[in-house]
């Protein structure tokens, strides 16, 4: 792409959340500058690194409560019940993790642009002839 990408609004999509707004700011810099220098920015990308700049604000925020609390919270009866800001962090964790991919910077898909390899799969008889 020829020039920057215009960054998403954070502040009116994180209203009065002044840490959520940051980060997603930061995690958006970091990653369009990441793309551009590494020639992958397109605007498939850009829409990809917008999402990937919102979990990453909310998994920021979030992480510190789910780690205090732990994964069983004791209920409104006295008996354990499951914390759900401990799965929602898992949850980011998990879509962070296929953004990453998505965008290349994971350090397995950045390993394998680096090696030119296209993606594994399974063996076939083909694959005897091919090597």
């Amino acid at each position: 792409m020829s020039q920057k990408p215009r960054a998403p609004r954070y502040a009116d999509i994180f209203k009065g959340d002044p840490d959520k707004e940051a980060k997603a700011k930061e995690v958006w810099r970091d990653t369009i500058a990441w793309l551009d220098e590494s020639g992958l920015l397109n605007a498939r990308r850009i829409e990809i690194a917008d999402r990937y700049a919102r979990a990453c604000a909310e998994y920021h925020v979030l992480y510190p409560i789910a780690a205090e609390e732990g994964p069983v919270k004791v209920g409104p009866n006295g008996g354990d019940v499951f914390n759900f800001n401990w799965s929602a962090v898992e949850k980011l964790n998990d879509r962070m993790a296929k953004f990453e991919d998505a965008l290349l910077i994971s350090p397995k898909a950045a390993q394998d642009k680096v090696a030119g390899k296209p993606p594994e799969g399974p063996k076939t008889k083909a694959d005897d002839y091919l090597d």
